[in-house]
């Protein structure tokens, strides 16, 4: 019988369960999204239910489950392997997560930051394979970072590290839904594009009145990233105005954290992250010049290589190393 790992993540706005088999790789994936209502116990009820569904399909199949790994899009206290907080769904601070799936499963469980996951898999399955220090940063409904030593994610306290969303770039910029203001978050991820370009338009109203984007949108907070980045390509002003400084914020954070580490690549996962081969190139042009002189050529800044599958990957890669059959290298 074959190895095999269930894997789950909930994020900002997706619940994904998946089985990963064959080297430890993702081999069956089911996708739900969450309604914006959705609390924590409707969203870990779909993710069991869509659980037990691929288990007994791969069992059937020949499949020997070693371990479970789940991917948090929050906070996550690691000694008591607990979900803290979510940011973008209320309710999981309530829930024992990993006792739950260990009753639902009968497997060992590890439960992780679904960013330090992401770099787990980019490190072994994606763009920072032979790497040795690699950071990986997502930007979708968030921004969120991890790193990665020598294939093992690099815990730093027992509540995380590499908090890059969470780092102030315009302390008079928007509110950031942590509780701060001027955030890469609030100014870099989908939602957070929308409302930088709502507070420039409101600091800035001729220029939002002569984009073409104003005879679609009643205000510039209704736009979305995809929007913003085809208007872009089409050479609207407002919208370059906004990526220019949307890239400026970024470049501000992705600069220090490569400064302060000095990885061998940095990883830029997620669906506003990967949206744009242009827009990561305006990142690199921007990170250079902050960059000290002596790492300039010592890092890459590259595009996720696992995309969606990045989180599950991790987590199927982390359950693994927990139960001892994760080959290294």
């Amino acid at each position: 019988m074959a190895d095999a790992y269930l894997v789950f993540e909930s994020g900002g706005t997706k619940l994904v369960a998946a089985v990963a088999s064959d080297g430890c790789r993702i081999a069956d994936t089911a996708v739900h999204y969450r309604a914006p209502g959705d609390r924590a116990g409707k969203s870990f009820g779909r993710l069991i239910e869509a659980g037990r569904e691929l288990q007994r399909k791969h069992e059937q199949q020949g499949a020997n489950f070693r371990a479970v790994g789940f991917g948090f899009g929050g906070y996550v206290r690691r000694s008591l392997q607990k979900p803290l907080r979510c940011l973008h769904e209320e309710g999981w601070e309530d829930l024992d997560v990993a006792a739950d799936l260990e009753r639902a499963f009968r497997l060992p469980v590890v439960v992780e930051n679904d960013c330090k996951l992401g770099a787990l898999g980019e490190a072994h399955f994606g763009a920072g394979q032979g790497s040795r220090t690699l950071f990986y940063m997502t930007i979708g409904t968030g921004v969120g970072g991890g790193i990665v030593r020598d294939g093992r994610i690099q815990a730093m306290s027992d509540v995380g590290e590499a908090e890059i969303g969470h780092i102030v770039v315009a302390p008079d910029g928007p509110p950031c839904c942590c509780g701060g203001r001027g955030c890469v978050e609030a100014v870099c991820s989908g939602p957070g594009l929308s409302q930088l370009a709502a507070w420039m338009a409101g600091r800035e109203p001729d220029a939002w009145g002569e984009s073409a984007l104003r005879s679609r949108f009643a205000s510039a907070a209704e736009t979305t990233s995809k929007v913003f980045m085809q208007a872009w390509e089409a050479g609207d002003p407002f919208a370059a105005s906004v990526m220019e400084k949307s890239a400026g914020y970024l470049a501000f954070a992705v600069s220090a954290a490569i400064n302060l580490i000095s990885p061998d690549v940095f990883v830029v996962g997620g669906g506003v992250g990967t949206g744009s081969g242009r827009f990561l190139q305006l990142l690199r042009d921007k990170v250079r010049g902050q960059v000290v002189p002596c790492f300039r050529d010592q890092y890459r800044i590259v595009p996720s290589e696992l995309r969606e599958q990045a989180v599950t990957q991790g987590a199927a890669i982390l359950a693994a190393q927990a139960v001892g059959s994760f080959r290294e290298g």
